[in-house]
């Protein structure tokens, strides 16, 4: 079981430069003073594809999912602007920020990724002492506490930042957790233009209750039931440390930059179980409920890249040739798993069942080796435009081994490339169009396969993607753009087995208006609609329908802040979603309803002497609305009520 725990741009100058070299000037640029009092993800965030500061997080997309997929599944996750083959993404504690990168906010990568890519900045210490106390909870009981530190330690050469952070979690599904987060890392320059950064993170998960799942035996939603009474069985529970360590190095001398990542990336999952009610009738009665026990596990993986960049200028034109190298070699030990039937059960109601004693049966490995070697090109025209160019050669190497079967070996050797052109029509207006090919993950089968946590072989992907970017006033920017997303298409067969059932293309268009309307109101604004559709033998045969099973045909987010002008350091927000209708299974014979979820939230910001201090609160689910989530083909789990989280943050 994996799981993946999520800078404003001062005027429109910002288009003439590739994200790339905003990257480097980032790296080596001054930090700010206060890390969390001044977090706010309504007025950090560029566009509505997709930023997380902190604990906030906003926008159409997240890590995990962009334009239907996921960049965390796919491979496309960056550290820092470095290569990171993520088996878990980091945790707060050693990430300041996120950002979703696509359509023209992608086109300054040289080496960019259909499914876009989930941009992780660290939170990198400055030249001051700052320590940063955050004290949270909700009002159903959650309580969480974090402290974070940046420190120097030799002048300006030498700094260290780390922090730690607890939490008691009240589940959704009534259940509980603990989880704890920790992170330590040290800024060497010891010259001008060079930077060392190693770094170690941790986050672990303890007693964390399971959320049972809920299977129907058909194309309807299970009966509603209350929320909040835990009825899984209170020794069925998830634990696992997620660890992510490595080394940043940079050199940068006049138009010669230097760029080195070495990371490790690992998951080590203990024994842990699933909770399922299968056959589930529209009463509410589940003709088998099962509990699937799983031995320990674990996934790691350890990826690096080497990037040197050099930089000619001659008059308004700019142009920066980039060499890289990347590495991965990822290993996964999974199966084994033996399941547990106890006959008919009615969901919502708690039953005791005896703890079971598993006998676990053999496990798989996968093993996956992957060598990438690639040039790049950025060109800049002042007034003009920019054009990026990537080829890249890959060698990617996969070996399963199964018990009492035979071993396949997958191996492809692509070549991958990528164009993208923008030109400023205007010193407000870009127009912006690029085409990308890639080799990507496909994720694992889910708890309810038959083929439970196998992993799908590496996919080649394609993507095209057009639009505009309007600078409407120097603080209201919009994007609107078209694109196309082709990838084979894995999922649940008739038979419950995990596997490739045809090609899926993700068409849509995606529309982001992000800003100040006046002085005292900022909005994040955004909306996709989205053509999914499944090609291939088993649509033309009628075995599986043409939408892909739990993708929104549209999605719309409208978030505001309001700041009273008599009232200052106070900012009043709402936030609307509006998800579309889903296929809830791969006949298409039954659509989830459309659902809408409100929030709204209140921010006050004042000086304790000397001291930044911010206290926030927030009502999610403001109307209470009652949805039953798609957790995969047939499955659901509920939504949260209505709840109020609350944290106090303060620098120091």
């Amino acid at each position: 079981m994996m799981r993946m725990p999520i800078r404003p741009m001062k005027n429109f100058v910002c288009r003439t430069v590739p994200a790339g070299i905003l990257l480097s000037a980032v790296a080596f640029g001054p930090e700010a003073h206060a890390q969390r009092a001044n977090e706010n993800a309504i007025r950090s965030a560029e566009d509505a594809f997709g930023t997380s500061i902190g604990r906030e997080s906003i926008g159409l997309y997240g890590p995990s999912s962009v334009r239907g997929f996921s960049p965390i599944t796919a491979g496309n996750v960056r550290l820092d602007g470095l290569y990171l083959d993520a088996v878990v993404v980091p945790n707060p504690r050693l990430f300041r920020s996120s950002t979703v990168r696509v359509g023209i906010s992608a086109q300054g990568y040289p080496f960019s990724a259909p499914t876009g890519i989930a941009d992780f900045r660290l939170r990198l210490p400055g030249d001051e002492a700052v320590m940063s106390a955050i004290l949270g909870g909700a009002s159903n009981g959650s309580v969480n506490g974090e402290v974070d530190l940046q420190l120097p330690l030799i002048g300006k050469s030498l700094a260290f930042a780390g922090g730690v952070g607890a939490s008691h979690d009240e589940m959704v599904a009534g259940g509980t957790a603990m989880h704890g987060t920790v992170a330590a890392m040290l800024r060497w320059r010891p010259a001008p233009e060079v930077e060392i950064i190693p770094f170690w993170s941790k986050l672990v998960h303890r007693d964390e209750d399971f959320v049972p799942r809920v299977v129907t035996a058909g194309g309807f939603l299970p009966p509603k039931i209350k929320r909040g009474i835990f009825f899984s069985q209170p020794w069925i529970q998830f634990e696992a440390d997620d660890i992510n360590y490595g080394i940043l190095g940079r050199y940068s001398a006049g138009p010669l930059a230097v760029s080195a990542g070495l990371f490790r990336s690992v998951q080590e999952p203990q024994e842990s179980f699933s909770d399922l009610f299968l056959n589930t009738s529209r009463e509410g009665v589940s003709a088998r409920h099962r509990i699937v026990a799983s031995p320990d596990q674990k996934i790691a993986s350890t990826s690096a890249e080497l990037r040197v960049s050099r930089e000619l200028t001659e008059g308004d034109r700019r142009h920066i040739l980039h060499l890289t190298a990347r590495a991965r070699e990822q290993s996964r030990l999974y199966g084994g798993a033996v399941s547990f039937d106890f006959g008919p059960a009615r969901i919502g109601e708690p039953v005791s069942i005896p703890e079971v004693s598993p006998i676990f049966g053999p496990r798989s490995q996968d093993d996956i080796r992957q060598f990438s070697a690639g040039a790049g090109y950025e060109g800049r025209w002042r007034d003009v435009g920019e054009l990026t160019l990537s080829l890249t050669k890959t060698e990617y190497r996969k070996e399963v081994e199964r018990p009492g079967l035979a071993e396949p070996v997958t191996v492809a050797r692509p070549w991958l490339f990528g164009a993208a052109l923008a030109v400023h029509a205007s010193p407000s207006l870009a127009l912006y169009g690029g085409f990308t090919r890639g080799l990507e993950e496909s994720g694992i089968a889910p708890d309810t396969a038959v083929n439970r946590n196998e992993a799908s072989p590496a996919l080649l992907t394609r993507q095209y993607d057009g639009g505009l970017r309007w600078a409407i006033t120097p603080k209201l920017r919009l994007v609107s753009g078209l694109f196309t997303v082709e990838k084979p298409y894995f999922n649940l067969d008739a038979a419950n087995v995990y596997r490739r059932l045809g090609e899926v293309r993700h068409r849509g268009a995606e529309l982001s208006l992000v800003g100040e309307i006046t002085p005292n109101l900022n909005i994040v604004a955004g909306a996709i609609l989205l053509d999914a559709k499944v090609r291939g033998e088993a649509v033309s045969g009628g075995l599986i329908g043409a939408r892909p099973v739990g993708t929104p045909d549209k999605t719309i987010l409208l978030t505001a802040e309001y700041r009273p002008p008599s009232l200052k350091g106070l900012a009043l927000d709402v936030s609307a979603t509006f998800n579309g209708e889903r296929a809830a299974n791969v006949a298409n014979s039954f659509f989830v309803e459309p659902s809408d979820t409100y929030s709204a939230g209140v921010r006050y910001r004042w000086t304790l002497g000397r001291l930044p201090v911010t206290a926030r609160a927030q009502l999610m689910n403001l109307f209470n609305s009652y949805d039953w989530q798609l957790q995969g083909p047939n499955t659901y789990a509920y939504n949260a009520p209505r709840h109020l989280s609350f944290r106090l943050m303060a620098d120091f």
